[in-house]
């Protein structure tokens, strides 16, 4: 079966947000492993595939192209078939790195929380009212990862994929440019490529399938 694999590159800070708090820290931590390890969820990653290759399915035409998303995608919120034909990996480092560093930690060489500090900042937000003053006991620190990490989604595929799935599927990661937690405050802008595996190795093929792609929608 053919393998392919999402490249994610992280151009500004990005927030992984768990829901979680540290008190005294963060008021927003960021999900990672036991190692300090960050990473996002594959079901929140494929949610914001998802939010992207809508916005393209709407532009080039739902009734004729819908039908792709369904079938690369599944129906949102479908119980068993969620999944259909891909299952995304959750987004994470790569493994060389990761084995490294969790090495590393288990000799005891180094400790989970200073990975976590090593690969994030943490920023202060504040409120603003809307004459521009500064909302009272609105100021939060969040954690956010750092520009410049790169992270990858394994996409375990049940069947061969169409030149018309691969293609939407090339596209939708190139259209794809913000994800996690505030986006709309310009965080988790990223560069997202697709990656086929040929010859032993992982290729870019992202403009290949796209440019064809979306020849055949003109």
């Amino acid at each position: 079966m053919d393998k392919y694999r999402i490249r994610v590159e992280l151009l500004t800070e990005a927030v992984f947000g768990s829901g979680k708090s540290v008190p005294g820290v963060v008021d927003l931590e960021i999900v990672h492993d036991e190692y300090g390890l960050p990473f996002m969820k594959g079901k929140t990653f494929k949610g914001n595939f998802r939010e992207a290759m809508e916005d393209i399915i709407n532009l080039i035409g739902v009734e004729k192209y819908g039908g792709l998303m369904e079938n690369l995608l599944g129906k949102e919120n479908n119980g068993l078939n969620t999944w259909s034909c891909i299952k995304f990996s959750d987004c994470m480092l790569p493994e060389n790195i990761r084995n490294l560093l969790a090495y590393e930690v288990r000799k005891g060489k180094l400790s989970e929380s200073e990975i976590k500090e090593a690969l994030t900042d943490i920023r202060s937000f504040t409120s603003i009212e809307d004459d521009g003053s500064y909302r009272e006991g609105s100021l939060r620190n969040i954690r956010v990862l750092k520009k410049g990490l790169v992270f990858y989604v394994d996409l375990d595929v049940y069947r061969s994929l169409s030149e018309d799935e691969l293609g939407l599927m090339a596209t939708t990661c190139r259209y794809l440019r913000h994800i996690g937690t505030m986006r709309n405050r310009g965080k988790g802008e990223v560069k997202c490529s697709f990656l086929v595996f040929e010859d032993g190795i992982y290729k870019d093929m992202t403009d290949f399938y796209m440019n064809r792609f979306l020849e055949g929608v003109k």
